[in-house]
């Protein structure tokens, strides 16, 4: 059934122009940023500290967040449209559709920036002409697996609050909200920041991916941050499909 479902999630992804459109804007923002970023370092002096996620902002920074809103789309144009209706008569087992968008949709996330990661760092690496950056040390290295998988969780949240919410444009904010305004807020306000911050899910996620403290202490390492991001799209994920099982379409 699992494998019926995720064939029939692969032709609605191919049959529908969001997800060109999002994977358009990825792939611009992936490139472009690191083109610009190694276009505008070219030629600093060597006291400025150049950090490799920097080149890959494009993708972890924005292209992203495209993705969670692609993954929104994915789950909240079904029952805008009303074909969710007919997707749970096909598979009645509801978790089995959710499922079959995180492979899809995750799958395709992870492989776009996948691929879109090992463009940037050595675009932008060539076009500044720093030699502070190490395409083949460890930050480097896991960025090339740490991206993917940071996309893939992301997909998951994406995915969790459209099917927890239901409404394109309160999913969206909500996403927005959450992962550009609120935690950078509270991570910003003074005594807050130091128990707010490191339980910020987005904001343990870029510490995972760059390594930078945002002002205040952690109380774990780069890859505690990664497993507390697991977690949380965990839960996310898996209380839309607790909701989803139950809820009617």
């Amino acid at each position: 059934m699992l494998t019926n479902t995720i064939a029939a999630e692969r032709i609605k992804l191919l049959t529908t122009r969001s997800p060109y459109w999002c994977v358009g804007i990825v792939i611009a923002l992936g490139i472009g940023l690191a083109l610009i970023l190694g276009l505008v370092t070219n030629g600093e002096s060597t006291s400025v500290e150049t950090n490799v996620s920097d080149y890959a902002v494009g993708v972890t920074g924005f292209g992203i967040t495209v993705l969670m809103i692609m993954a929104v789309l994915a789950v909240t144009s079904e029952f805008r449209f009303g074909t969710i209706r007919t997707t749970f008569q096909a598979v009645p087992q509801r978790y089995n559709v959710l499922l079959a968008k995180a492979v899809v949709y995750g799958g395709l996330s992870a492989v776009i920036t996948f691929v879109l990661t090992l463009i940037a760092l050595p675009l932008g690496k060539a076009l500044s002409g720093s030699d502070d950056v190490d395409l083949l040390g460890s930050h480097a290295i896991r960025l090339y697996w740490g991206v993917p998988v940071y996309a893939f969780l992301a997909v998951l949240i994406g995915l969790g609050l459209g099917a927890l919410i239901r409404q394109t444009a309160g999913a969206i904010v909500v996403l927005l909200v959450w992962s550009l305004v609120l935690e950078n807020v509270l991570s910003a306000i003074p005594k807050v920041s130091d128990v707010a911050g490191p339980l910020m899910p987005f904001l343990n996620a870029n510490h995972f991916i760059d390594g930078r403290d945002y002002g205040f202490d952690w109380w774990w390492n780069e890859y505690g941050s990664l497993l507390y991001f697991i977690v949380v799209a965990a839960l996310v994920f898996g209380a839309a499909v607790f909701v989803t099982d139950r809820r009617d379409a």
